[in-house]
């Protein structure tokens, strides 16, 4: 074979390869945890940074305005998460490459601990008076935004543990509406979910719901009952993430759900991750009308049908998701909480 024919055999699968090097990697992977960064494609210009501890993670939103965060991982990594975030700017980022805003869904210390690193390397784009005012007193730095429980909790904290981590706009609010690199972005508080303070976030241009910890694909949700966490508004913020997806063709695909931690998932896996959660919580309660004490309903393992799956974690295990719901529970309640329709807490709560 001459050289012009052994090139036409191999133009179609180079082109080939071109193309599928362009194409976003697959959305529902299981994420990596070795301890290294790795920038993937979500859909248009949000992309998945994998890599953290505990499955956790980092959305990045790029266009001209500059790029938007939505949590910053551990500390521990905040160095290398910075080093692919400026990268990934640099090679996919618009006209503006700087890193712009923050989003905190919650204060845990595996979404907030990059917080200093990353928004130090940022600046926020001011204009008149308070421009020099910010260029003559305050060093550059980019926006975090979370809700304003997180940063009173930061505050109220005495340990130090989050000294620099602390948000620069905190706010209360049920939904905040805002525009971020010409795409629609809506903020939801849904109250008290696995902590007081915790926020999803919906790229409505991208069709992307960042749930945070209210969707865990790793383990049974943290349920923070010292941060104001509690198992009916865990339910309740989870039938709103439901009801922000649109489901695809079979119900399958559609609106891409990113979790706090493990992989993406689709509407009709939240549903299902719901309904599970439901029936272990109606379970705790029904023993609970009955006067058992904590001990006697750890001892019936009520979630035991499921902990093969979700029950492997070694920081959270099944019996402290029990005990978080046992505990915010009332002494006698309502014994069905609603799967599908629920969208407050259920009323008759006597602690």
């Amino acid at each position: 074979m001459n050289a012009m024919n052994t090139l036409k055999v191999l133009l179609p699968f180079a082109f080939a390869a071109q193309l599928l090097a362009q194409q976003p990697a697959d959305p529902y992977a299981l994420p990596r945890t070795d301890g290294e960064i790795h920038p993937e494609r979500v859909r248009d210009r949000v992309w998945l940074m994998t890599g953290e501890p505990g499955a956790s993670n980092v959305l990045v939103h790029l266009g001209d305005q500059g790029v938007l965060v939505v949590d910053t991982g551990t500390k521990e990594l905040s160095s290398k998460l910075l080093a692919q975030i400026q990268k990934l700017a640099q090679e996919h980022g618009g006209e503006h490459k700087e890193i712009r805003k923050i989003i905190n869904t919650s204060g845990r210390p595996d979404h907030v601990g990059g917080n200093e690193t990353i928004a130090k390397a940022g600046s926020q784009i001011i204009s008149g008076e308070e421009r020099a005012q910010q260029v003559a007193f305050v060093a550059p730095s980019a926006e975090v935004v979370a809700h304003e429980n997180v940063l009173r909790r930061m505050s109220a904290d005495r340990s130090g543990a989050f000294r620099g981590l602390e948000p620069t706009d905190a706010e209360s609010f049920e939904v905040d509406n805002q525009r971020f690199n010409g795409e629609a972005i809506q903020i939801h508080h849904p109250h008290d979910a696995n902590t007081d303070g915790q926020l999803v976030v919906l790229f409505r241009g991208s069709d992307i719901v960042a749930a945070g910890d209210v969707v865990d694909m790793v383990s049974y949700p943290i349920i923070d009952v010292k941060a104001g966490g509690t198992i009916d508004g865990e339910l309740v913020a989870l039938n709103k993430v439901i009801a922000m997806a649109a489901p695809g063709p079979q119900a399958e695909g559609g609106t891409l759900i990113v979790p706090g931690h493990g992989r993406t998932c689709d509407q009709a896996e939240v549903a299902l991750y719901r309904n599970m959660l439901t029936i272990i919580r109606n379970t705790v309660q029904y023993y609970k009308n009955q006067g058992k004490t904590l001990q006697q309903v750890l001892d019936l393992k009520p979630s035991s049908a499921y902990d093969q799956r979700w029950g492997a974690s070694p920081s959270w295990t099944p019996r402290d998701f029990i005990t978080a719901i046992y505990e915010t529970l009332p002494a006698r309640g309502p014994v069905f909480f609603s799967m599908k329709t629920a969208t407050t807490v259920p009323s008759g709560r006597v602690f």
